[in-house]
């Protein structure tokens, strides 16, 4: 399954606020921090959402898993959810996750189907 991530996220206004918020090399812990939470939420079918306590699965040795999704919100790529966080229009480009576990059914579906010789290609 893929996520989408949009290629001007590197030099994205956003990107440069939670990396200042952040401090040192903010922007690039910043900027994968983002991008594993994306990863996460399409792999888990979460929507966007990232619960609270799965939030060390994406501990750094720098700065804490809470500092950078505040500074995330900050920078207005997270916004604060009654169970963690949101990635701020993560629905807008990514699958939702009825969309994901339909399209997995589907994949594995018609690998079993090839398997038994009867499937599509």
């Amino acid at each position: 399954m893929y996520a989408r991530i949009d290629d001007e996220l590197l030099d994205h206004p956003k990107m440069a606020i939670a990396g200042h918020a952040i401090g040192r090399n903010g922007r690039a812990i910043a900027l994968g921090f983002y991008v594993a939470a994306i990863l996460w939420c399409n792999r888990q079918g979460m929507g966007g959402v990232i619960p609270v306590e799965v939030l060390d699965q994406f501990r750094t040795f720098v700065v804490s898993p809470a500092t950078i999704a505040d500074a995330l919100v900050v920078a207005g790529l997270f916004e604060k959810h009654t169970r963690g966080y949101l990635i701020h229009d993560y629905a807008d480009y990514n699958l939702t996750a009825q969309q994901v576990k339909r399209q997995r059914k589907d994949w594995r579906d018609r690998k079993r189907a090839q398997r038994s010789g009867n499937g599509q290609t």
